[in-house]
């Protein structure tokens, strides 16, 4: 192990010390945290020193307190807690079984639709992983609350290799089945219909991957399933679309905006067109979702297309880094930026080009934007763009 990886293994960031090599004469010699144990000389004293910006001492990082809920727990929940008084913070992990991880993620979900006074008749996108399968058990422990009819909810899956295999479609509709939700499987064919195209998604993929990279799965496939669940929502006269946006992926769009320049999108409901995206696990750690359901999770991994854009996934790892050194700064980022844009009426607002259903925030290259429109516009023949407005 370098340097560097012992400082990361107890929790201090490496960044945050210089390393001295000590010859013992009275001086000292810096030295890149980089090198490992056995790079050092025999017998050389090294001094790791923090750079005192921080009272690491009083953090006390590696003082974790592990709290125990279940004899047999699945999962760590990392607590960070600040004592005002003392001065003094706590970190703890409490280690819990899959009965009450399922019990803390769905009753989350159920309250969120509460709060926000969700309608009966909902439409929700279901990929077969586990964040949207616990949408499932969310949405049934709400509409039962409500005294609510579950044939008003509709699911609905996307089906398309390589992008969504077909076994995650058995997945969703055996979860769909048992909560009595209508459950909607859209295959290239159906969905080739429903948005009326006049070819099929997989070839508007073959050529847009062609175009932009294989690595641009994750943008077509986000892009497709609000395309397919805004349309799902006009003929089931449903204007809220449920998806499993969680924390990480929300902290990373927001880190994504600002690093960028630009002001955040709406969370955790986001207007779409006439349709309001509802993300009610926007601030459950995506490995709370996917302990809610391991083999489901760990499936749905294994069948994922294995590529993404290189600062798609810089991002992310920025996202997970910011709780795995301090628990809950990433929901303490997002609550306080959501405080924010709320008081100044500062989101970012999604603009319609017109002709189409697509929406754009204003940042962009309008050459690229309209290249892109025009690709698209060949396989959605009743959209009519206008160039000059959407630039």
């Amino acid at each position: 192990m370098t340097i560097a990886d012992l400082l990361l293994a107890n929790r201090f960031p490496p960044s945050l010390f210089q390393a001295y090599e000590v010859p013992g004469d009275g001086t000292l010699k810096p030295i890149p945290i980089s090198l490992t144990v056995d790079q050092l000389a025999p017998g050389c004293n090294v001094v790791v020193q923090c750079m005192r910006n921080t009272d690491i001492e009083a953090l006390r990082p590696t003082e974790i307190e592990t709290v125990r809920h279940s004899a047999y727990p699945v999962a760590a929940l990392a607590d960070f807690q600040y004592a005002h008084e003392s001065k003094a913070p706590t970190h703890r992990l409490h280690l819990v079984d899959d009965a009450a991880m399922r019990e803390i993620v769905f009753t989350k979900i159920s309250d969120f639709l509460a709060a926000h006074r969700a309608p009966a008749r909902l439409v929700a996108g279901i990929s077969g992983g586990g964040d949207s399968s616990s949408l499932v058990q969310g949405m049934r422990r709400y509409i039962t609350s409500q005294d609510g009819d579950p044939s008003e909810i509709t699911c609905f899956t996307l089906a398309m290799e390589p992008l969504w295999p077909e076994s995650a479609v058995d997945r969703a509709r055996e979860l769909c089945g048992e909560a009595g939700f209508n459950h909607r499987v859209l295959y290239p064919a159906d969905v080739t219909e429903l948005l009326k195209m006049s070819a099929s998604p997989a070839e508007l993929w073959e050529e847009f991957s062609a175009t932009y990279g294989a690595d641009t799965s994750h943008f077509f496939g986000t892009f497709l399933v609000n395309l397919a669940g805004r349309a799902v929502c006009s003929i089931t006269g449903a204007r809220h679309l449920l998806v499993g946006y969680n924390r990480e992926d929300l902290a990373a769009e927001l880190l994504f905006c600002l690093i960028n320049g630009r002001r955040p999108m709406p969370y955790p409901i986001r207007r779409t067109g006439e349709v309001d995206v509802m993300m009610p696990v926007w601030d459950v750690p995506k490995s709370m979702l996917d302990a809610c359901y391991p083999r489901i999770s760990e499936v749905n991994y294994s069948e994922r297309v294995d590529a993404t854009a290189m600062r798609r996934s810089s991002i992310y790892y920025l996202a997970h880094c910011l709780d795995s050194l301090v628990p809950q700064m990433s929901l303490s980022l997002m609550s306080g930026v959501r405080a924010l844009m709320d008081d100044l009426d500062g989101w970012q607002r999604l603009s319609p080009i017109p002709g189409t259903p697509l929406l754009h925030t204003g940042h962009g290259d309008p050459d690229s934007q309209s290249g892109i429109v025009d690709m698209l516009s060949r396989y959605f023949p009743q959209w009519q763009p206008l160039h000059d407005q959407a630039e």
